[in-house]
């Protein structure tokens, strides 16, 4: 299977409802957990995770006449390919220019920068005592 980075929108959406389940998941479960209200049509969904499959984000397997979706990536594997991905294009490769651009631009809130700073303390403590 082709492997594409990028997920447009709606892929993405779909990505993070599977994710939420702990097994391999049916087009009418993921259709029922992301769009109750039938926002999306139940053949989007079933089109959307055959292209997920083609983009090899989800493995389909077939028992007796309906198909099982398992992602090929975790979640946090995603996370990582798409950090890595935008520190690439737009911090040219710099993860302390991110770190760097999130600290000053005022958008993490005082909770945020608290958090942030007790993992920069833990992991320096980490450091000390390797």
């Amino acid at each position: 299977m082709k492997r594409a980075n990028k997920l447009a929108e709606v892929e993405r959406e779909i990505m993070h409802g599977i994710w939420q389940f702990s097994k391999p998941v049916t087009v009418r479960e993921i259709h029922e957990h992301l769009y109750p209200e039938g926002k999306k049509a139940y053949t989007t969904v079933q089109t959307m995770m055959n292209i997920l499959v083609k983009k090899g984000f989800l493995q389909k397997e077939k028992i007796g006449m309906v198909n099982f979706y398992t992602p090929t990536l975790s979640r946090e594997q995603f996370a990582q390919r798409e950090t890595r991905s935008l520190v690439a294009r737009i911090f040219h490769g710099s993860f302390g220019a991110l770190a760097n651009y999130l600290v000053s631009s005022g958008e993490l809130s005082q909770e945020e920068l608290n958090e942030l700073r007790a993992l920069i303390e833990a992991k320096e403590k980490r450091k000390k005592e390797r």
